[in-house]
């Protein structure tokens, strides 16, 4: 899967927080700011400039409570001892300055450790995953739903670029067409380039403004029209081996120091239970050639006690003069382990059935089958029947 794009109520019913959730509380917060603003563009009168207040850079907003607190006051200072009304309104306007500011830190401490926590769950998820494959196909997918982005991408890193593989994206009217243009083309590592520093550094970078920054233009900027994003390394052992990139497009907001915590601690998770899937899925593919290779050597010392042992059924009917005369074919030698499996077959038993009426494993009727075969000159077991029963 390389686009994944689901609707508000299939990721509700997910457990995961609808989109809008996750900033409503920081825009109402933006929203007070902006009033307060306001009221402090009266009182001061024009005097100074204030700062703007936008919610695409939330530190800003800290910034901005700041310098209309000392503003404020600053006025304060210089009032005349008859302004009493105007002296109490700007002491309003800073208490309450201040309590935003309180409200602020709460709900960015509270925030942080809501992600942190969702974080954790999703990488909970990701454990019970049965293969390295499926880790792939549902990075994005958690990292978006459980972490408070909007949208992911996983690459692959190789030698000198980096390929984007998937794509998932909380709007549900997103388009896919300029993410398909780009899967499995290769993405320079640019010098100087957010992703080029991490190959060394294996740290996630945090890029703020594209529009300054180094990086990959045609595919980040032009195609994706990223305006701020975080990307953290996928870690195999020393090595990376992958990138997530991710950010809050189409939202106004860019990413800021607590989405690049968020980010790394994923990338970091989701490293180790990638590398532990692909350990536990090359122990079972070693596992099966052991079993493989025992069951084979079985069946051959099966074999070989057999041919030791067994009376040939050739030579039984020799004795009792029954020969090939009708097709010219020579004889057909079968052991006797051979000539009960051929027995079995020729009622149409199953491979399965016979081993279990014979006490054998069915690789061992397996073996029996093809030596049969290969004896009789025939391709199938309905061939061998067929030669069988006209006296081959």
């Amino acid at each position: 899967m390389s686009v994944s794009m689901i609707s508000d109520s299939a990721r509700t019913a997910a457990g995961a927080r609808p989109g809008g959730e996750w900033w409503a509380r920081e825009i109402e917060l933006v929203d007070q700011l902006r009033g307060l603003r306001e009221r402090a563009a009266r009182e001061l009168r024009g005097a100074v400039t204030l700062p703007a207040v936008e919610w695409d850079v939330p530190g800003r907003s800290a910034e901005a409570i700041s310098a209309l607190t000392h503003l404020c006051i600053d006025s304060l200072r210089r009032l005349s001892g008859g302004e009493v009304e105007r002296a109490q309104r700007l002491c309003d306007l800073v208490l309450d300055l201040q309590r935003l500011a309180m409200d602020w830190y709460l709900h960015d401490t509270a925030m942080r450790s809501q992600r942190l926590a969702e974080c954790a769950a999703g990488l909970s998820r990701l454990r019970g995953v049965p293969s390295s494959a499926a880790l792939l196909d549902n990075a994005c997918q958690e990292l978006v739903l459980r972490c408070g982005f909007h949208r992911a991408v996983l690459s692959k890193v190789e030698s000198h670029g980096w390929k984007p593989l998937m794509l998932h994206d909380r709007s549900a009217d997103a388009g896919d067409s300029w993410f398909s243009d780009w899967i499995n083309q290769t993405v320079p590592l640019v010098r100087d380039a957010p992703e080029a520093e991490m190959m060394s550094r294996r740290r996630p970078s945090l890029v703020h403004d594209t529009d300054t920054a180094p990086v990959y233009r045609p595919l980040i900027v032009h195609a994706g029209r990223s305006r701020s994003y975080v990307v953290a390394p996928v870690l195999h052992g020393r090595d990376v081996v992958g990138f997530l990139h991710t950010d809050h497009h189409p939202l106004a907001r860019r990413v800021d120091e607590a989405d690049r915590e968020v980010a790394w601690v994923f990338a970091d998770g989701f490293s180790h239970l990638y590398e532990r899937a692909v350990l536990l899925e090359r122990l079972r593919a070693q596992r099966e050639s052991v079993r493989e290779l025992f069951f084979g050597a079985v069946d051959r010392i099966d074999e070989l006690c057999e041919s030791g042992l067994d009376t040939p059924r050739g030579a039984e009917a020799d004795r009792c003069g029954d020969t090939d005369g009708q097709t010219g074919r020579p004889p057909v030698t079968l052991t006797e382990r051979e000539a009960d499996v051929f027995d079995l077959m020729v009622t149409g038993a199953s491979n399965q059935e016979i081993a279990d009426r014979l006490v054998i494993t069915e690789g061992t009727v397996k073996s029996h089958v093809k030596h049969i075969l290969r004896k009789y000159g025939a391709v199938n077991r309905a061939q061998a029947i067929a030669w069988a029963l006209n006296g081959g």
